[in-house]
C-alpha cells in the first residue's frame, strides 16, 4: 500500500530514493495510510534523527539530575565529542530542512528534503554508530559505588 504510493511519487520525482532502502533505514512499510505520503515519509527520517540528537545533545550537555546522562557524558573523549558535534551540526540542519519543508506543504520540497535527508543519513550514520557502541559499551564498565551514591545524594 505505501510502497505502491511512493512509487507513484517517484515517477513524479524521480531524485526520490529506492524504497527499499528507505524501509530498511526508516521503516516505511509501517506508515498506515498512504495519504500525504512523503509527509508521512519525512517523519519516519525525522524520527530517526531526533532519536541521535537526543542520545548526542545529552552526551555534550547532560542534565545533572540524571545519573544516565551524568554517567554516558564521560564515556566520550574530547575528540570524540568534536565528531559528535560535526553529527549534531548535519544531522539538525537537515532536520531543519524537514520542518521546512513541512511548513511549505509542497510535494517537490517534500521529494526533495526526503533526498537530502537520505544521502544525509546514510553518511552520518557511519559516524554515529561508533559512538553509540562506545557509549553502550561504557555501561559495561563498573559504576564507582562513590558516584551513584554521590548522585543519590
Amino acid at each position: 500500500m505505501i510502497k505502491s504510493a511512493y512509487e507513484l511519487c517517484r515517477k513524479e520525482y524521480p531524485i526520490l530514493p529506492d524504497f527499499d532502502r528507505m524501509d530498511k533505514e526508516f521503516e516505511l512499510s509501517l506508515i498506515e495510510s498512504d495519504k500525504f505520503v512523503l509527509r508521512a515519509i519525512k517523519r519516519k527520517i525525522a524520527e530517526k534523527f531526533e532519536i541521535v540528537l537526543h542520545v548526542f545533545e545529552h552526551v555534550l550537555s547532560p542534565d545533572t539530575s540524571s545519573f544516565t546522562e551524568i554517567h554516558e557524558c564521560k564515556a566520550l573523549t574530547n575528540g570524540e565529542k568534536k565528531q559528535v558535534i560535526e553529527v549534531i551540526r548535519k544531522l539538525m540542519e537537515h532536520y531543519r530542512l524537514l520542518l521546512e519543508s513541512d511548513l511549505l506543504s509542497e510535494d517537490k520540497a517534500d521529494a526533495e528534503a526526503i533526498y537530502k535527508t537520505f544521502k544525509v543519513w546514510l553518511d552520518q550514520k557511519n559516524q554515529v554508530i561508533p559512538l553509540i557502541k562506545k557509549i553502550r559499551e561504557f555501561w559495561q564498565k563498573n559504576v564507582e559505588t562513590r558516584e551513584f551514591l554521590e548522585y543519590l545524594g
